[in-house]
């Protein structure tokens, strides 16, 4: 347990860890209190608070499972977590796998394997591995995960986008002449969506 973590803490932050190597995605405050028996989720919060405060976590606020967790990277490699849809969003982030990807020169980030071909006329392809940094300033144009926490149910859905933000909407454009981007209303988005990250480098295993 790290010395600066109450107990309870500590237990919460294992559980998260835990929750998204085995569902790729973050638990809810209920299910972090059924963890550690806590039933109010204003007790929950509290502790996920202090955990924000002490640098453990970044918590999202008013979206769904709105945590991440600031790990230490692995000395020799990044997570790969799981799968970015380059086309129709995916569940949040599908056939997460315990894999990594020897990325020395870098220390923070994590790694997805895209599937589909809408992202091609920028070099990437189905089957490539995309670095994301989720701490980069996103600007106009950037390549980002965008993810919508109501799609598919509660898991939510992710895809990978060019970001435009326009007077009344979002639009996430894909590298692929032959399809159409998606349309987000601003309310919509601001409800309802959230970048988790930039694409800051491509790998393509041959």
């Amino acid at each position: 347990m790290s010395s600066d973590l109450s107990e309870i803490q500590s237990r919460i932050l294992n559980y998260i860890e835990r929750y998204i190597q085995t569902e790729g995605r973050p638990p809810t405050n209920r299910e972090i209190g059924e963890e550690v028996s806590i039933l109010s989720t204003g007790h929950i919060d509290y502790h996920l608070t202090m955990l924000a405060k002490k640098g453990y976590i970044t918590r999202i606020r008013n979206k769904s499972r709105g945590i991440k967790v600031n790990l230490p990277q692995q000395r020799f490699g990044l997570p790969i977590q799981g799968t970015i849809a380059a086309g129709q969003p995916l569940d949040i982030y599908a056939e997460s796998q315990q894999e990594t990807l020897d990325l020395s020169t870098h220390t923070r980030g994590y790694v997805l394997r895209v599937k589909g071909e809408s992202m091609i006329e920028d070099h990437i392809a189905d089957g490539d591995m995309v670095l994301i940094d989720p701490d980069a300033d996103i600007r106009d144009g950037d390549i980002v995960v965008a993810v919508c926490f109501t799609a598919n149910g509660e898991g939510g859905a992710a895809t990978l986008k060019r970001i435009y933000r326009e007077h009344d909407r979002m639009r996430l454009q894909p590298a692929n002449a032959t399809m159409d981007p998606i349309y987000v209303a601003a309310a919509e988005w601001a409800r309802d969506w959230n970048v988790q990250g930039k694409v800051v480098a491509v790998y393509r295993q041959c």
